[in-house]
């Protein structure tokens, strides 16, 4: 916990209130510092009092992707200085079995949001009066879940329990503002480019070496074994085509399960090798037990706007649909 609060007073300029670890499984807790408005006010079944006010008994499967949820301000009792906790809950088998409070000074909050204010020339305030408020889980982490190599839940039960969930924490609060910009730009299902972050770069450009993927009966897929399925078909699509492509070609999620490739330095000859590949990477292996297979469009041409880019290449796609699927055509 020392640790810790070194380590986020960094991150925050020195407006670490205290840090509080709540054990389900036991009537005490720990508090760093152990601040006299605690003390006065602590009582066994304080973290049933938190889970009720915060909403956080049904939440294991919004917290499941690493999330943490940060408070309004409020008045801390005894000192009525204003305040804000960040919650970080721990579930095993959906039920809670430990929580992370940090309380933060919300003067930090004020500090942060007046040098925004300044530099971006916007009246934004913390307060209640803004014509657009949002309440938001905030999102730790972007990438899959690590496997840590031990039995989480035995160690939930040890002396290290600590240790594990404020290091972990920390990772997760450095995360946070990187994740914003992952966010903006990058499809969460598969890591892609999302399609509104990107189509403008693609209206500038004017030379095209470009695959359209569309897999194939997508729709039987989600009436057949419904959109959990579904969405975990897109998954294991996009991983293979990423595997087939190099660090720099740009990939992005274009719609539902359909997906645009753009290569550089690449002629005619090699976008059909490339694309024949990346057919095979899909047909040759089932997906989670299901035959899947994708049609696919390209274009490889020079001085050309992207518009008539994208309609010769859609042309091409609809004419592999219509032979038969599973199949290439480039223009």
């Amino acid at each position: 916990m020392n640790e810790l609060g070194k380590k986020i007073n960094q991150l925050t300029d020195n407006n670490i209130w205290t840090i509080a670890i709540f054990e389900t499984a036991s009537d005490y807790s720990h508090f760093n510092p152990l601040r006299p408005a605690y003390l006065k006010g602590y009582d066994k079944v304080i973290i049933n009092t938190i889970v009720k006010n915060e909403g956080l008994m049904d939440t294991y499967q919004s917290f499941y992707g690493c999330n943490i949820k940060l408070t309004d301000k409020y008045k801390e009792p005894g000192t009525n200085e204003l305040i804000r906790t960040i919650y970080y809950p721990i579930y095993n088998n959906k039920k809670l079995d430990s929580l992370l409070a940090i309380d933060i000074n919300n003067s930090m909050f004020n500090e942060i949001l007046t040098k925004f204010n300044k530099k971006e020339m916007t009246i934004i305030s913390m307060g209640n009066n803004n014509i657009y408020n949002t309440s938001e889980l905030l999102p730790c982490s972007t990438v899959d879940p690590i496997s840590l190599g031990i039995n989480f839940y035995t160690l939930l039960k040890t002396t290290f329990l600590p240790s594990l969930l404020l290091l972990f924490l920390y990772h997760s609060l450095t995360k946070i503002i990187a994740n914003k910009n992952f966010i903006l730009r990058y499809d969460q299902m598969t890591h892609f480019y999302r399609r509104d972050y990107y189509e403008n770069k693609l209206l500038k450009q004017k030379d095209f070496d470009l695959l359209i993927i569309d897999i194939d009966h997508f729709k039987k897929v989600n009436d057949i074994y419904g959109h959990k399925v579904g969405d975990e078909v897109i998954r294991t699509v996009a991983k293979r085509v990423n595997n087939c492509i190099r660090k720099e070609d740009i990939a992005i999620r274009w719609g539902g399960e359909e997906f645009i490739i753009l290569f550089s330095d690449m002629n005619k000859e090699q976008l059909i090798i490339k694309a024949q590949k990346i057919c095979d990477a899909i047909s040759l292996c089932p997906v989670i037990d299901i035959n899947i297979t994708i049609s696919i469009g390209g274009i490889s041409a020079t001085n050309i706007d992207f518009n008539d880019a994208y309609k010769a290449a859609d042309q091409a796609l609809y004419h592999s649909k219509n032979n038969g699927r599973n199949q290439i055509k480039i223009v």
